[in-house]
């Protein structure tokens, strides 16, 4: 029998459940799949891929307790935070108790509670449950999402720069190669990669490394695709995505040579020409507040943004302290 605690607050009292989490593992994707695939999230979020490459080292974890799944980040710097509970479509669940649930744990654990990257379709939900909790949208989550089309052909007048970089590119290397990405390339991913990170020496990006590494080597068993341009055969840049949802591909990665002039518009073209054909809209995930991303991800025009929130206990904008060191 699950272990409980009976928490008040302002004149609510809720009898939470004790939260066990776990290792995000490739044997674990069933079963958080099965919580979040009947949603059909469109958020990069809880595509399993990214749980996998990006929870690695105890970053991510999970835990079930009465039919909702729980996600727990602990990264360097930053307290510790849940995403909203996800509940099971088909069960009935009592989700005020869920979300206590969560809180008592970030409490526990001697933090202020945040429910960050909440989606909106549990914000409301959560909100509706838990009337006293306050809730501040945090655009640097917010996924980027494109029309296929668009990125495929980049017609019109404000796609006119991407245009004349790739016919650039086009003119500096015409007998370049597109190539699908398979496990013979991961090799050259890599190489690529570290020339690339040399290039941002003031960046921590060993992590990242390690992400990388985890969807190269699982692409298959991950349900990942790759591209990869090569030039006089160098792989000069690879890209590595997923199917979300029938209509919509998710981009997890893209890495390019910043000597070759035009490289990202022409890897980003060519994986949507050659692997995604028959989707809608691409996402292309967040800009986590990087004002040079930012810049990058708009001048794409997307046609809309997945739209994510932070949900907490207190009014956020007396909150100190909760976004960690940089703060």
């Amino acid at each position: 029998m699950s272990e409980t605690q009976v928490l008040s607050k302002d004149n609510y009292e809720t009898t939470t459940e004790k939260l066990n989490f776990l290792p995000i593992t490739l044997e674990s994707k069933d079963l958080l799949q099965s919580y979040i695939r009947p949603w059909m999230p469109e958020c990069s979020d809880l595509s399993f891929a990214n749980l996998f490459i990006w929870g690695t080292e105890g970053k991510m974890e999970y835990a079930e307790a009465e039919n909702c799944l729980y996600i727990k980040l602990e990264f360097k710097g930053i307290p510790v935070f849940l995403w909203a509970p996800i509940p099971k479509m088909d069960r009935n669940v009592d989700y005020r108790k869920a979300v206590y649930t969560g809180i008592h744990y970030m409490q526990e654990r001697g933090v202020e509670p945040t429910f960050r990257s909440v989606w909106e379709f549990l914000k409301e939900r959560m909100l509706s449950a838990c009337p006293e909790l306050f809730a501040v949208p945090t655009d640097i989550a917010w996924d980027y999402v494109y029309d296929r089309e668009s990125l495929a052909t980049l017609k019109g007048k404000k796609l006119h720069g991407k245009r004349n970089h790739i016919n650039k590119f086009l003119s500096l290397y015409p007998n370049y190669e597109y190539r699908k990405l398979d496990s013979s390339m991961i090799q050259d991913c890599i190489a690529l990669y570290d020339s690339w990170r040399d290039e941002k020496e003031k960046m921590e990006l060993s992590d990242e490394r390690k992400s990388v590494l985890l969807a190269l080597n699982h692409m298959e068993e991950l349900g990942l695709t790759g591209g990869a341009i090569y030039i006089e055969d160098k792989l000069c840049a690879f890209t590595v995505g997923e199917r979300l949802l029938p209509y919509m591909q998710l981009i997890h990665i893209e890495k390019g040579s910043p000597e070759v002039e035009g490289i990202y518009p022409m890897i980003n073209q060519q994986y949507i020409l050659h692997e995604c054909e028959d989707v809608l809209l691409v996402n292309r995930e967040e800009d986590m507040g990087i004002e040079g991303m930012r810049k990058a991800k708009r001048s794409y025009q997307p046609v809309k943004m997945i739209e994510k929130y932070l949900i907490a206990t207190k009014d956020i904008a007396t909150l100190k302290g909760i976004w960690g060191k940089s703060e």
